[in-house]
């Protein structure tokens, strides 16, 4: 809900209005379970395994659109396999992401996420762009893991807040250049602080590159 009111902020700036079709169309599908197969509620199986009912959704909406977004950073690293579901483009969180993080110039990147530190949706491409990377000690992590399921379940509240301003605080201490928000409920815990210039809140950039894609797309 937060990717779509961004889409339309985008939209009112950059496209002319027309009543309410001066928007890209959308066709939105929720996955109302994790996107991965879980050990437990909380805990993924490794090697990571794409939930099928994920595909299924990716096979119905590839056929009624022209590209997929996915508003979830960790589904990005089966990138591939949706596609070949979709029969359509992804466009990709994580390298939209990465490639401002080159435009900005960081050489070390503090990197904030949800869950099982074993999963490298960041990680494992800012050590290819031969980039330093940091992130938060595994307590820490299991505070930020219980703010992000607080905001799933609408019970966040100003100690929820609270761990993820400590979170950044952790990171900042170490002396990042910036901070990659990879997990979609963590700039909602920041509120206005998410606008602080040494944050990158990936879904921001993702609306933005989605209406660009999809005027692109009909030209």
């Amino acid at each position: 809900m937060d990717f779509e009111m961004r889409v339309h902020r985008v939209s009112q700036r950059i496209i002319p209005p027309q009543g309410n079709s001066g928007y890209p169309p959308m066709i939105v599908y929720y996955q109302r379970q994790p996107p991965f197969m879980m050990s437990d509620p909380r805990t993924p199986v490794f090697p990571l395994q794409l939930d099928p009912v994920l595909f299924e959704a990716a096979h119905w909406l590839g056929t009624k659109v022209d590209f997929l977004v996915i508003t979830a950073n960790g589904p990005h690293m089966a990138q591939d396999k949706i596609e070949q579901a979709a029969g359509r483009k992804v466009l990709s969180m994580i390298e939209i992401t990465l490639e401002e993080v080159q435009r900005r110039g960081w050489r070390k990147i503090g990197v904030l996420g949800f869950g099982d530190p074993r999963v490298p949706v960041y990680t494992q491409p800012l050590s290819r762009l031969n980039l330093a990377y940091e992130s938060i000690e595994m307590d820490l992590q299991a505070q930020l893991n219980e703010a992000v399921l607080q905001v799933m379940e609408g019970r966040d509240n100003a100690e929820s807040t609270e761990v993820a301003r400590q979170a950044l605080a952790n990171l900042r201490a170490r002396e990042v250049d910036g901070i990659i928000l990879g997990c979609t409920e963590i700039p909602l815990l920041l509120h206005q602080e998410v606008d602080e210039p040494d944050l990158i809140n990936p879904v921001e950039l993702l609306a933005e590159a989605a209406v660009r894609y999809a005027l692109k797309d009909e030209s």
